[in-house]
């Protein structure tokens, strides 16, 4: 009799304890993560101006898969997206904070101009989100600073935005509005990136502890591209270590193997030279304090359509 109460008990423990964990990732603050290339290839493939069918088809997927992304994001109907650039306004050392309360940019196509081909982003920040979130880094000793423009924090003259910021936000705000806040990486990561990889796993740690603490939801939304050196008529040349670098990287979306992002694309990435890379060693951080487990991860598109590799993916809270 003893034992049988004793094994009913421990069955209800077992089914508490999972309750209480679907529970908590259905509540979690933090309702996605996406990774959203800036390039304008992606944003208006339209005028992507080559001969070459497979590259045109490519730069379709990527653009399409992004519109499948704000669609997703518009669906979760989050209170804040919280926005990772790495072409931002930046600091030689720190992440900056943008603390004005509203934001305005526009982007270009590769191969239009603006104009004729402008497209524009209003952002509203959230000002009071965004100091909330420098003062608890800060207050873990993050390398972390807010940039204000023309007048003192929370003022609303317009801050600038270009195409790392305004390019996600076209698609990430398309069909829902909401309030951002947005984090410039520090220009360091153009050389520094591997050596960067700690850092950002901390920062990305504190970033999910903070966010999952308010009383908000949030869209999290990398801005990234991947290795600039896949053509050699390109801006930056040739290097071997682009497709391995791109296609570490795509694995890594897949299936959240931390040795595909930590160590296989960190060998590349100094000759690769990628902008998104230290937003998603940035996200990994995030994700991997939140444990990988309780993530779903999607890769939609992975892509080199021109000289410079493009990433569409999705990390979703698992429920069941």
């Amino acid at each position: 009799m003893a034992a049988s109460i004793t094994r009913k008990c421990v069955l209800w423990c077992v089914l508490f304890i999972a309750c209480a964990a679907c529970l908590n990732v259905s509540q979690a603050r933090i309702v996605g993560t996406f990774v959203l290339p800036h390039g304008g290839i992606a944003l208006a493939p339209k005028y992507f101006n080559t001969t070459n069918h497979t590259a045109k088809s490519e730069a379709w997927a990527l653009h399409n898969s992004a519109e499948v992304v704000g669609q997703k994001i518009s669906q979760l109907r989050p209170d804040v997206i919280f926005l990772s650039t790495p072409h931002g306004i930046s600091s030689l050392t720190d992440f900056l904070f943008y603390l004005n309360t509203n934001a305005y940019g526009v982007a270009e196509t590769d191969n239009c101009d603006c104009p004729p081909c402008c497209y524009n982003v209003t952002a509203d920040l959230d000002f009071t989100l965004s100091q909330h979130i420098l003062s608890e880094l800060k207050d873990n000793s993050m390398n972390v600073s807010g940039i204000v423009g023309y007048g003192p924090p929370g003022n609303s003259e317009v801050f600038p935005l270009r195409w790392g910021e305004v390019v996600p936000l076209y698609f990430a705000l398309k069909s829902h509005s909401t309030e951002v806040v947005i984090l410039s990486h520090p220009s360091r990561r153009y050389n520094h990136s591997d050596e960067m990889i700690p850092e950002l796993l901390s920062l990305g740690s504190f970033l999910y502890q903070t966010l999952n603490r308010i009383d908000q939801t949030v869209a999290v939304v990398i801005s990234a591209d991947l290795a600039h050196t896949h053509d050699k008529n390109g801006p930056y040349g040739y290097s071997p270590d682009a497709e391995p670098f791109d296609k570490a990287c795509g694995r890594w979306a897949t299936t959240l193997n931390e040795g595909d992002i930590l160590d296989i694309a960190a060998k590349y990435v100094n000759n690769a030279l990628s902008c998104g890379y230290t937003g998603l060693v940035m996200l990994h951080g995030l994700l991997r304090s939140a444990d990988l487990s309780t993530w779903q991860p999607h890769l939609y598109a992975n892509y080199h359509p021109s000289y410079y590799g493009m990433m569409v993916a999705e990390f979703m809270p698992k429920t069941w």
